[in-house]
């Protein structure tokens, strides 16, 4: 028998398939959160190609109301049944690959206005009221103490208002009188382009067909149109190497 030979090779993170993909793309903003118009919330996993029309169309229905009203949704099509748990909240359409999300602290935040992204890190200068929309007519929900952290994702067109992130989600609005740059950073560059935020979330799901069963995780986003499944961000060609054997 011939023997086989081992080696291994370093390559970069981003796959031929993400290139051919990126290059394809005139700029990050031609793309948009979602995975094309499919449907299909089974896309991408090993049953997806055994589902038929009726059983896509089960599985969506389940997955819109299950996103709506945060309750696991059993679902049965023609050929597959399934359950669909909905997990936390996130925005997309705030950072340079729209498809890319930020946690949110909640669902039911104001995503009407246009804002301008990626601001950097600022600082409360006092006790400061969280709400769910850029004004005072919105229910505050938390309150920030006076010199927390935070992130400005989004700056609100034409109204003095910061959609803000801290402790790792998007909590709410803050009055923009109420923010200075964070120290060391005033100087920074900041600033992206400007986007209208789209609320998304996860899901974990269970799907059997036959004698298959399929487990995993999802997420769906929503810009007024209905659900849809979501894109994952395209791969960071700054990521550390992988290691392949072959």
């Amino acid at each position: 028998m011939a023997l086989q030979k081992f080696r291994t090779i370093r390559l970069p993170a981003l796959s031929i398939i993400g290139a051919a993909f990126l290059s394809a793309c005139s700029s990050m903003g031609s793309l948009d959160p979602f995975a094309g118009d499919s449907v299909n919330f089974a896309s991408g996993t090993p049953v997806a190609d055994q589902l038929n029309s009726a059983d896509q169309e089960a599985l969506a229905n389940a997955v819109s109301e299950a996103m709506e009203t945060g309750t696991a949704q059993n679902w049965r099509g023609r050929r597959a049944v399934g359950v669909v748990n909905p997990d936390g909240y996130a925005l997309a359409n705030l950072k340079a690959d729209p498809a890319e999300r930020i946690d949110a602290a909640r669902g039911d935040l104001s995503l009407a206005h246009i804002v301008e992204t990626d601001l950097g890190l600022y600082v409360l200068t006092r006790n400061s009221n969280i709400r769910t929309g850029p004004g005072t007519d919105h229910k505050a929900v938390e309150v920030l103490p006076s010199g927390s952290g935070v992130e400005v994702v989004g700056r609100v067109r034409d109204k003095n208002w910061m959609l803000v992130s801290a402790n790792g989600s998007v909590r709410g609005y803050v009055f923009g009188d109420l923010l200075i740059k964070a120290p060391g950073s005033e100087l920074e560059l900041a600033g992206g382009p400007m986007r209208k935020p789209i609320l998304c979330r996860k899901f974990t799901q269970r799907i059997n067909i036959y004698s298959t069963r399929y487990e995993g995780d999802g997420a769906a986003c929503n810009d007024g149109t209905g659900w849809r499944p979501a894109r994952e961000p395209a791969p960071d060609e700054n990521a550390p190497a992988e290691l392949i054997e072959f």
